[in-house]
């Protein structure tokens, strides 16, 4: 493709997102019309026609929705009394994939809940119902996720769990118990000060707790939502930008991940006015129900299985669009191969590109990278990571919280990226075995999966309802 017109276009990519508020108000529209967009709701599903009605203005191409059974979980009231040594009730909330329970028991706490707390903690947790804090420590080697904190709890004989918010402001933090299936016993969220006060109980002597729980589950029907802008020299070539945009029930899930979903729609906006400069496919899926087990992208990775060779990389914009300060790539796994290519797309777009390599098994990526295809996302690089989810998975995860000059400052740097990425010929990655993509993860890694029932992969995903 000439430079001269690949220039150009980036220029009219820039000027038309650092002067457009469309994808505040395609957020404003899911937050204050459709709410959390919660997997099996009424929102969900008009959520869904939106987004189709927008990608069909905006001149996308074969934009569809493809459809597939989950596990619909519904809220219902959850209480959790002390009967000793103080008789005292504590506002609590369910975790998703909690199912209507009644149980009672001592209080084991066990802290932040990571693989060394449960271990020295040993026997003395069977029995009892653990609870642990939401924070994922600095010290340890790396984060340790709410759902092998339960995971642990339940190998080790607990027969409750309650998840304590880390940030103060007496919010109760959600978040799945259990990936797309019911959890096998009662799991609850408190915020931290009901957490403290429960911990300085335990001062007085034994805490007996009592939880009543009263959620469902039942089969509903959701969908990813596909747009395209067919490539005009390599169609059979398919760079794949996704994210979720679901949320979770309590919130209306602006940053998470409200705005990664619209920063994915304003780039497909950008570069669908520019269509006869794309060289390979540019694919755009929104995921439903990632916040409940990443059921969008198991079942689109399922769906799709025989044009898996022709994905070359799977962009995965979970979180993009909540600040803008130091966008550059993440890569999922091991994909050193890949770093000079984006430096060197950071040098035609006279914007130094950084990259780093890591591992996360909580998002829309990870059955892409299960396949061992490449798989990455656009993170900013700050040392502001405190181990904590801040305003996320609360009832505070609301529209203020996002910029609209983020929102269209990730998505023309996305843009720019994907633009360039469509021309070059030179791609590194090249899909990897699976059996190549689990030793990549490697072995603590797959013991993670194991231990939270997600593997073996196949035997996860759950039943397909049509394909396209």
């Amino acid at each position: 493709m000439d430079k001269s017109r690949i220039e150009a276009a980036e220029r009219d990519i820039i000027a038309e997102l650092a002067t457009s508020v469309e994808g505040y108000k395609n957020l404003t529209v899911l937050c204050d019309e459709f709410g959390s967009r919660f997997g099996g709701t009424d929102e969900d599903r008009r959520a869904v026609d939106y987004m189709l009605q927008r990608f069909q203005e905006y001149g996308l191409e074969n934009v569809h929705k493809e459809e597939f059974m989950h596990n619909a979980w519904t809220r219902g009231p959850a209480t959790l009394h002390t009967i000793a040594p103080l008789s005292q009730e504590f506002k609590c909330i369910s975790l998703p994939y909690n199912v209507a329970s009644d149980v009672e028991g001592e209080l084991f706490y066990v802290g932040h809940g990571t693989p060394d707390d449960f271990e020295a903690a040993g026997d003395a947790i069977r029995g009892k119902i653990v609870m642990a804090n939401a924070k994922s420590p600095s010290f340890f080697h790396r984060g340790v996720h709410r759902c092998e904190k339960i995971g642990r709890a339940i190998a080790g004989g607990a027969i409750g769990f309650i998840w304590m918010r880390w940030d103060p402001g007496l919010l109760e933090e959600t978040g799945a118990a259990r990936w797309g299936k019911p959890v096998e016993v009662p799991c609850i969220g408190v915020s931290r000060e009901a957490g403290e006060a429960l911990v300085r109980m335990q001062e007085k002597g034994p805490v007996r707790v009592r939880i009543h729980t009263t959620d469902t589950v039942k089969p509903a029907p959701v969908w990813n939502v596909v747009a395209e802008i067919k490539g005009r020299t390599e169609p059979d070539k398919v760079i794949l930008i996704g994210a979720h945009y679901d949320g979770h029930d309590i919130a209306p899930g602006a940053m998470d991940d409200g705005a990664g979903a619209m920063v994915v729609m304003e780039t497909a906006r950008a570069l669908a006015r520019h269509k006869d400069v794309i060289g390979k496919t540019l694919r755009f899926v929104l995921f439903p129900i990632e916040e409940i087990g990443l059921g969008g992208s198991y079942n689109y990775v399922n769906m799709h299985r025989d044009e898996l060779d022709n994905i070359e990389m799977m962009f995965n914009l979970d979180g993009a669009g909540r600040s803008f300060a130091q966008p550059g790539v993440q890569l999922y796994g091991k994909w050193a191969s890949l770093f000079n290519f984006f430096r060197s797309i950071g040098k035609e777009m006279k914007q130094p590109i950084q990259v780093a390599n890591g591992i996360s098994l909580y998002s829309d990526h990870l059955p892409f990278q299960l396949m061992g295809i490449p798989a990455g996302g656009i993170r900013e690089f700050s040392d502001t990571n405190t181990g904590t989810r801040g305003w996320g998975h609360s009832a505070a995860d609301t529209l203020d919280k996002v910029s609209p000059r983020a929102l269209e400052g990730t998505a023309a740097f996305m843009a720019r990226l994907a633009l360039r990425m469509s021309n070059r010929t030179d791609w590194p990655g090249r899909r990897i075995s699976e059996q190549a993509a689990q030793e990549a993860l490697g072995p603590e890694y797959m013991e993670v999966l194991k231990l939270e029932k997600r593997w073996p992969f196949y035997e996860w995903i759950p039943e397909l309802v049509t394909k396209p």
